[in-house]
């Protein structure tokens, strides 16, 4: 067995010895993270590995769910904000730290973690990876605003005046302006109808996120359709622990399949059979279960095997 191999079966084997909460503090987990944020954002990682490690456990501390999910899956997620420069931190709303129950048999079922980056999370990571030069949050319009959208001199346009006191709690339109590199502007409006036959598209139209979270529902699918025809976010080509939140109610959940990255096949071999695969998925909050659609093969860049 290699030095390498042995390195990594290693760190299985301590993942599996330590507690959810004490996995970040592990040294081969620190100094990953760390490294990757370098490689990745260019900075030190020593007071940004401190920062996330605090949030993280704290997530796993007040989430009795997430604690029961997979280490591998947790471990993979801590890495994941390492590599895009994003923030556990509540307060910044860059991710999520979502729950799933994964089937892998008959009658055979894990817990295990996804990353889910949101319509902040998105923003930044298209102004990082420099696609745009910036963009606003999404703007709600509400019943009762002054509200005017259209051409002007062959540009779009977008005039808003937020009635205050607000009238109604009614939402009828969203719209994101973004910068262009050129400093050129672009506008994405959706109003409410446009809202609704997208929800009727959706996989679970009458899920939490639609009916106690309409709100935010909205801004991140104008998000999402206003970057329809911009390149894909290259973390999405990168890793199988993360996902946009944008997608995760209109399509099956993505799933930590077996190849755990940072383990080549002897090493994953030697910690677990090779014949368990996931195959279905579900939000751990959610009684019903989604069957999962077969993971398409990674694209762009493959992590170095010296990185994980």
């Amino acid at each position: 067995m290699s030095t390498k191999v042995e390195q990594k079966v290693s760190i299985i084997q301590k993942l599996d010895t330590t507690s959810p909460t004490q996995i970040v503090n592990l040294p081969e987990v620190a100094d990953r993270f760390k490294k990757l944020y370098v490689t990745f954002n260019g900075k030190s990682g020593e007071k940004y590995y401190e920062a996330e490690k605090f949030h993280f456990a704290k997530l796993l501390q007040e989430n009795a769910k997430l604690a029961e999910c997979s280490k591998l899956s947790l471990y993979g997620c801590f890495l994941d904000v390492a590599v895009n420069g994003l923030s556990f931190d509540p307060t910044m709303k860059h991710v999520y730290l979502v729950p799933y129950n994964v089937k892998k048999g008959d009658n055979n079922w894990e817990k295990r973690a996804q990353l889910q980056i949101s319509g902040q999370g998105e923003l930044l990571l298209r102004m990082q990876q420099g696609q745009i030069k910036y963009a606003d949050n999404p703007v709600l319009v509400y019943e009762g605003d002054i509200f005017k959208t259209g051409t002007r001199n062959g540009q779009l346009f977008v005039d808003h005046e937020a009635t205050i006191p607000r009238k109604s709690d009614t939402i009828i339109a969203c719209y994101l302006r973004i910068t262009r590199n050129d400093d050129s502007a672009d506008y994405k409006v959706l109003t409410m109808p446009e809202i609704e036959k997208l929800r009727k598209f959706s996989k679970d139209p009458n899920s939490k996120a639609w009916t106690d979270g309409l709100p935010g529902m909205v801004q991140a699918k104008t998000i999402k359709h206003a970057f329809k025809n911009y390149p894909k976010l290259r973390i999405l080509e990168k890793s199988k622990f993360t996902a946009l939140a944008s997608d995760t109610v209109d399509e099956d959940a993505e799933v930590v399949h077996e190849d755990i990255y940072g383990l080549d096949e002897e090493a994953k071999q030697i910690q677990q059979p090779a014949t368990q695969s996931a195959t279905t998925a579900s939000p751990v909050d959610d009684n019903s279960f989604v069957e999962e659609k077969p993971a398409a093969p990674t694209k762009g860049r493959s992590f170095d095997d010296d990185n994980f």
